[in-house]
């Protein structure tokens, strides 16, 4: 009994070394810390913190976790740390919750907290009403500085500690302009908003895409940006944290897509949700190299009669489908940060027409020396040496012409490119070299 005592006791000894330790450290590496725990004991971990720290910690978590806590947490403990998050975080915590749980929450969530949530949770997830966060600075181009900084001052329930702008908006809440802090502060507090403000101000629709934020924020460094529905109303603001993890996102997504898995898959993603997304896609691929060896078997008597040939076809194959690959990730990645215009489609085209030309002649050359020198046939080093060229133009070609066909048919252009391209080099590859090989076959003895 005694010695059960004393292990329970050291448990308990270890664990609140644990929490000490934890609450030292910031919120995002306690959440780093603690996700790959069991969820209960994530939970004994959370309630040894404060609502507000809860909060912090919460919005860092992996969104299954966030999720699982929202799902089992005590409902009461839930209500408290739901109004202490931003109103974004807090859509994004609750957005995959079950209805009756989610019905459960919102009827202990005061009347505010429950109108912003429930609108944001109607807006798409990737879209400006996704992201953004209702929590506004806003005054009316009405009114003098004095009371627009006292406005300011008193705004209780809104964004306190991260008051990077200050929005002037007319009686009907429509956007007028922005006011910067300095002119809120040194201005003579007689003049009015109307006379101060910067009336040309940046603003996106709250249906714009998540991407197409994301640029313009790395194109133009913006801190913060304000979000207006269709009637040029204030409804949010969307700041440069949140294009962060879009960003992150986007990235994650178009590399993830490219190799035919769907774009939100993670290492702790459940291996049969993993497997349902990945095997279509291989299917997918089978098929393709399927083609490819259905290619191959249109030349069996060649083959037959000379078995070297079989050793140079994954050299032609691969290296063309290395060099796909790098066009294809180049062009991907300028379309997502829309650096390639509907007009610019050509002169990309003709730029990796010409690395395709250079690279060719380079490995093409280097290659059919190789193999010439290899098995003392110069006739099957002039096949190889022909046959990489002009696989990897046909590879330079396929990089840009498959994500730029993909986008003007208006389908994602990383879905799944990179498959279509190395089916694309493999049978082209095969079809070149193995054609070439037989062409030379009816006049020359290998």
């Amino acid at each position: 009994m005694e010695e059960r005592e004393e292990q329970t006791q050291a448990v308990s000894t270890a664990f609140d070394r644990d929490i000490n330790r934890l609450k030292e450290m910031h919120p995002s590496d306690v959440a780093e810390e603690i996700e790959d725990r069991d969820l209960n004991e994530i939970r004994d971990v959370l309630r040894q913190f404060s609502d507000e720290h809860v909060a912090e910690i919460l919005t860092e978590l992996p969104q299954e976790i966030q999720t699982d806590l929202m799902e089992n947490m005590r409902l009461d403990r839930v209500s408290e740390i739901i109004p202490e998050m931003y109103s974004d975080d807090a859509a994004d915590a609750l957005g995959q919750v079950s209805p009756e749980r989610l019905q459960s929450i919102m009827n202990q969530l005061p009347d505010q907290d429950v109108e912003e949530i429930t609108n944001l949770l109607e807006y798409p997830e990737d879209t400006a009403g996704g992201i953004m966060r209702t929590e506004v600075h806003t005054v009316l181009t009405s009114m003098a500085l004095s009371e627009a900084r006292e406005a300011v001052r008193r705004g209780e329930e809104e964004d306190q500690d991260n008051a990077l702008y200050v929005y002037a908006v007319d009686e009907n809440g429509r956007l007028q302009g922005v006011l910067r802090l300095r002119d809120l502060l040194f201005r003579d507090l007689r003049l009015k908003v109307s006379a101060v403000m910067i009336n040309d101000v940046r603003s996106i629709s709250v249906h714009a895409d998540q991407e197409e934020i994301a640029n313009i924020f790395q194109k133009y460094n913006y801190l913060a940006l304000p979000v207006v529905d269709d009637f040029g109303k204030l409804v949010g603001l969307v700041t440069s944290d949140d294009v962060i993890d879009v960003i992150q996102e986007e990235a994650t997504e178009d590399m993830q897509r490219m190799v035919g898995l769907s774009g939100e898959e993670m290492v702790t993603t459940p291996w049969t949700r993993s497997a349902k997304n990945r095997i279509p896609w291989l299917l997918i691929n089978l098929g393709t190299a399927f083609l490819a060896a259905w290619v191959v078997s249109m030349f069996e008597d060649t083959l037959i009669k000379y078995a070297m040939l079989a050793a140079f076809l994954p050299i032609v194959g691969g290296m063309g489908g290395n060099a796909g690959a790098q066009t294809l990730t180049i062009v991907v990645r300028s379309l997502a940060l829309g650096e390639i215009e509907d007009n610019e489609w050509r002169r990309v085209l003709v730029k990796e027409i010409t690395i395709g030309v250079v690279s060719g002649l380079v490995i093409g050359t280097a290659v059919g020396l190789i193999s010439w020198l290899w098995m003392g046939s110069w006739v099957l080093g002039g096949v190889v040496c022909l046959a990489m060229q002009l696989n990897l133009l046909a590879a330079a070609m396929a990089g840009v012409l498959v994500p730029i066909g993909l986008r003007a048919v208006k389908v994602d252009p990383a879905l799944a490119s990179s498959i279509m391209v190395t089916t694309v080099t493999d049978v082209m590859g095969f079809f070149l070299f193995l054609s070439l090989a037989s062409l030379a076959l009816n006049f020359l003895q290998l």
